[in-house]
């Protein structure tokens, strides 16, 4: 079974969310992480792919070139580093985004370039999410964050202009009337959600960006890549991705797979968590140095 194809099954299985792979980001990755990490990887940059719009990230039939191996950072490029955007700090910034009501728990966030998710349950028994993504926005977006009941067609799904090319969507399975979901919208302000994650840092290799962090309370998904191109497969295999997680809930890598991007699997074990990095064969010396320099917050 391929990783689009676990979505897939995934988004079946909670079709109390819209089927939008992009609105159930959260959802799809915490049933799927039990899959080995390179698995796992890839669906939420596929996912946040598709939220932002690159929907040539999907070809994965294309042959890849085997990359040269990566070296990580030198105390004398540590100054150049120091310089570099967001995009290679780890963890990254949390969205400046969430929702301000205790009623609403927040159980995972997700960051990609040009999007970002956050995802609310409340009594284990409905789902909200709110998504954050650059570009142009459908047509039917409103054009300021809708402030009266009367401005709602589908008071279930909302979306609203923030920025000349910068839009937000909020959606829930709870049933709501326009008036309740004016109401929940204006308490989403831009407050960063705080979520108290394994991850505290690791030395990102020269070269390589975020291309997707998860967070959620006792795990971590990471996938470092180069620039971003749209006709990339999910995981180059210049890519890597590691996956943190409290050992014994979560499987290990297993077998390789012929057609995985990143074949070469590591573990650890680090405190109470399990540390798994996922890469080239080319790459494997930089993986086992990117798991050597992580620290985890417990």
């Amino acid at each position: 079974m391929t990783d689009l194809d676990e979505l897939r099954r995934v988004l079946r299985d909670r079709e109390s969310l819209a089927p939008d792979p992009a609105a159930v980001l959260a959802t799809a990755t915490r049933r799927i992480r039990r899959r080995r990490a390179a698995g796992v990887a890839a669906v939420t940059l596929t996912v946040a792919a598709l939220g932002a719009g690159a929907v040539g990230l999907l070809n994965r039939g294309a042959p890849a070139a085997t990359p040269p191996p990566a070296t990580l950072a030198t105390p004398a490029s540590s100054a150049a580093a120091s310089e570099a955007s967001d995009a290679a700090k780890v963890p990254p910034p949390a969205p400046a985004i969430s929702l301000e009501d205790k009623s609403w728990d927040l159980v995972f966030w997700a960051v990609h370039p040009g999007f970002a998710s956050l995802h609310y349950q409340q009594g284990q028994k409905y789902g909200l999410e709110i998504d954050v993504q650059d570009g142009t926005a459908p047509g039917s977006v409103l054009p300021a964050k809708p402030t009266s009941a009367d401005q709602l067609t589908n008071p279930k799904t909302v979306l609203w202009q923030d920025g000349p090319r910068r839009w937000i969507r909020v959606r829930t399975a709870k049933p709501v009337t326009a008036a309740e979901m004016v109401g929940l919208l204006a308490k989403i302000g831009t407050t960063p959600p705080v979520l108290a994650s394994p991850l505290k840092s690791l030395q990102v290799p020269d070269g390589l960006k975020v291309a997707t962090f998860t967070s959620e309370p006792e795990t971590n998904t990471l996938v470092l890549c180069p620039d971003l191109k749209a006709d990339m497969a999910p995981l180059d295999p210049g890519c890597f991705s590691m996956f943190v997680f409290l050992t014994g809930t979560g499987e290990s890598a297993g077998g390789v797979d012929p057609k995985d991007p990143l074949p070469a699997h590591q573990s650890r074990k680090l405190g109470g968590y399990t540390l798994e990095m996922n890469s080239s064969y080319p790459n494997k010396a930089a993986a086992l140095a990117l798991l050597d320099s992580v620290r985890l917050t417990r």
